[in-house]
């Protein structure tokens, strides 16, 4: 064989040899760059918040790829893990933005009253409050901070709280209602009314307001007991003097029969001026009460000399 054929497969085995040994350093690199990426990966996964893994780890995983696939393993790690975490900035973006929507929303619910936030009455209010914040954030810019976003849900919910706060001073106005010697039917005919007169006022009246509402109804419904209660009182003077006059004329009646007797002759003797007293005496005795409740003063003789002038005129 010739020295050239030597040469030749001299030459071929070491191309070979070159060859296998960039076919080994390749397959080793891709071994190194498969290891780093799923080094990164893991990285980027493993910084990702527990509850939000399952809605963005598809997002991450894409997006570190990406960044990745533009790095060598050999770029410093401090530039690799600060485009790592860009990328997962970036996947995370939506979810993080959700996520501090509902932190506005529940900070700005959090400002209502606790009564309106868990009670069954204020459900309704609850709920305007709510869909006031929801529109809120949708109209925030898209890139607004957190802060941004919690100070347009407190400002929806606003209009909420100060309708919270107006019903309950005007409950505390009807709870306080007490009008001295009312009846209960008065007293709550003037709840119903200042209930009227409040629910007239709009929303954030001033203290001043309210309680110019509250005296305006109890200053009327105070003169209507005050009239009733005169007027009882009237009547009950009056009844009181019409008893004494009845006392005082009943203790001189009997002077009827003893007139008739010493001035009167009668055919029928004792008997028929005992009729005719008996007669007389209830006639006589309601006049002279009128006479008694208009001149109280009369004395024991006047009413005696009534009884006799009411007599002789026939009664």
């Amino acid at each position: 064989m010739s020295f050239g054929w030597f040469r030749e497969r001299q030459h071929r085995e070491a191309a070979a040899e070159a060859a296998e040994r960039r076919r080994i350093e390749a397959q080793e690199a891709a071994q190194r760059r498969l290891q780093w990426e799923q080094k990164w990966t893991q990285y980027a996964l493993n910084s990702v918040p527990y509850n939000a893994r399952r809605e963005v780890e598809m997002e991450v995983h894409t997006m570190v790829s990406e960044a990745l696939s533009v790095l060598q393993p050999s770029q410093p790690e401090a530039i690799t893990q600060r485009l790592v975490d860009a990328a997962v900035h970036r996947a995370l973006g939506p979810w993080t933005r959700k996520q501090e929507i509902e932190r506005a929303l529940k900070a700005g619910m959090n400002s209502l009253a606790w009564d309106v936030q868990f009670r069954a009455e204020y459900a309704p209010l609850k709920q305007r409050a709510w869909d006031a914040a929801v529109v809120a954030l949708r109209k925030v810019r898209e890139e607004a901070s957190y802060g941004e976003m919690e100070t347009a849900a407190a400002q929806a919910v606003q209009p909420m709280i100060c309708e919270h706060e107006h019903q309950q001073a005007c409950q505390r106005i009807l709870g306080r209602v007490y009008i001295f010697n009312a009846t209960r039917e008065e007293e709550e005919a003037a709840k119903e009314v200042l209930r009227k007169a409040l629910a007239a006022l709009p929303i954030g009246a001033t203290k001043k307001q309210l309680e110019t509402a509250e005296e305006t109804v109890l200053t009327k419904y105070k003169a209507v007991v005050a009239m009733r209660k005169e007027k009882a009182r009237v009547e009950s003077e009056k009844q009181s003097q019409r008893r004494a006059a009845m006392s005082k004329v009943d203790l001189q009646l009997d002077h009827v029969a003893r007139y008739l007797e010493q001035e009167y002759e009668y055919d029928g003797g004792y008997s028929e001026m005992r009729s005719e007293a008996d007669r007389l005496r209830p006639l006589i005795r309601e006049m002279l009460i009128k006479e008694l409740l208009a001149n109280p003063d009369m004395s024991d003789d006047e009413i005696r000399e009534s009884i006799e002038d009411q007599i002789e005129e026939g009664v």
